[in-house]
């Protein structure tokens, strides 16, 4: 038996779906250039506002993806949001970046944020030789960093160290045949954005760092795709380079294949997002960011609400169960801390612990909890015709 600990277990396909705190702790990882005696390379840097664009010489002459991804970061947070950031060489690939070995950028990322990140963000400006593989629409090195970060933040999840990934659709050739379809992955903390803010040289850079800051300023459980939050953007494109008006016809298919990407509505100006669809199928309880962020903030909290619990002697009953009364104390802390954490961004919760448990012979207290999510009006449908009164006398 190994070391004790406080183990969180997910359940999933509970849901039924069909077809100032630390929540918004954000990292970025991008590739770019070194900074003589001002920024290195594979070097972890804390961020807090764009003025350290300044402090650490990062000019968008010289470091184009890096400047434009963190000064979209800060428009949309404002200063005094905590950024980490990590600048690899140009030449690392995405997969590179996410590798599940000891080491990558993405470990190194998280290990040094020490628990304190929620959500991360990577992207990458191919260099000018870079052959990109377009057989599945994408650049083929986006679907395999898909695979390796999906399970590098499922390592750290079992860590109690939760967060969630946005990659770049990088390289999209405009066209839905042979697309690449997230929804048909099973990479529920992984969500790949379409949404271009900027072309550089030949690029339409996806619009990571934008889209993250987004999700950084908001509760947990709201959509990055909000409509009352307004306009994510003024103006921006797909990742082939034209403009959500240019690709209308293909914008239905792009989002049901699982892509996030810009959007607009009649009588608003800007570009909104379309949804916070993580690479997963609808039937996935956590297929959308934000339901994916309320259970990461319950694993935490669940975690604190029970570690200090280890290890302790507890008194059993006369059949070597738990008494009710002890029963009702660990569902309490359980149910205090989600009240005081969670208590306008879940609709209930419950958490109940069985007496019948033989805590003589396994040492092991099993806890139920469930949450009730807050929905999302995804759609609205209104019926709306003429009415003659007169016809009714």
């Amino acid at each position: 038996m190994g070391l004790g600990n406080v183990n969180i277990r997910l359940e999933n396909g509970a849901l039924g779906r069909v077809a100032l705190t630390d929540d918004g702790v954000a990292g970025l990882i991008l590739t770019g250039k070194a900074v003589p005696d001002k920024l290195e390379l594979n070097r972890v840097y804390l961020f807090n506002s764009t003025r350290d664009l300044t402090t650490y010489g990062i000019t968008e002459a010289e470091n184009p993806l890096l400047y434009k991804e963190v000064t979209a970061f800060y428009e949309e947070t404002g200063d005094g949001a905590e950024l980490y950031v990590l600048v690899v060489s140009e030449a690392t690939t995405l997969t590179q970046i996410c590798g599940v070995e000891d080491g990558r950028p993405l470990k190194k990322l998280i290990d040094y944020a020490a628990g304190r990140i929620r959500l991360v963000g990577v992207n990458k400006l191919p260099p000018a030789e870079y052959e990109a593989d377009l057989a599945q629409g994408i650049d083929g090195d986006v679907v395999t960093a898909v695979a390796a970060s999906q399970k590098v933040a499922a390592d750290y999840q079992a860590k109690i160290n939760p967060f969630r990934l946005l990659l770049p659709a990088l390289l999209w050739n405009g066209s839905t045949e042979n697309l690449f379809k997230p929804r048909e992955g099973s990479y529920n903390r992984v969500g790949l954005v379409l949404a271009a803010d900027k072309i550089i040289g030949e690029t339409a850079s996806p619009a990571v760092a934008r889209v993250l800051g987004r999700a950084a300023k908001i509760a947990v459980n709201y959509s990055i795709a909000r409509v009352k939050d307004g306009a994510i953007a003024a103006t921006g494109f797909l990742a082939d380079g034209k403009t959500p008006k240019e690709d209308a016809g293909m914008l239905d298919a792009l989002h049901d294949a699982g892509y996030i990407l810009y959007r607009t509505f009649v009588g608003k100006n800007g570009y909104y997002l379309n949804d916070d669809c993580m690479a997963a199928p609808l039937t996935d309880d956590y297929s959308s960011l934000n339901l994916g962020r309320v259970i990461d903030k319950a694993i935490v909290i669940a975690y604190g609400a029970y570690v200090d619990e280890l290890q302790d002697s507890i008194e059993v009953d006369d059949n070597g169960q738990l008494p009710q009364h002890l029963c009702s104390y660990f569902e309490g802390n359980m149910e205090n801390a989600v009240a005081a954490s969670m208590k306008d961004e879940i609709s209930s919760f419950d958490c109940f612990i069985d007496p019948k448990q033989n805590l003589l012979s396994t040492g092991v207290l099993n806890v139920s909890c469930k949450i009730v999510p807050r929905g999302i009006l995804k759609e609205i449908n209104v019926t709306l015709g003429f009415d003659n009164p007169a016809l009714k006398a």
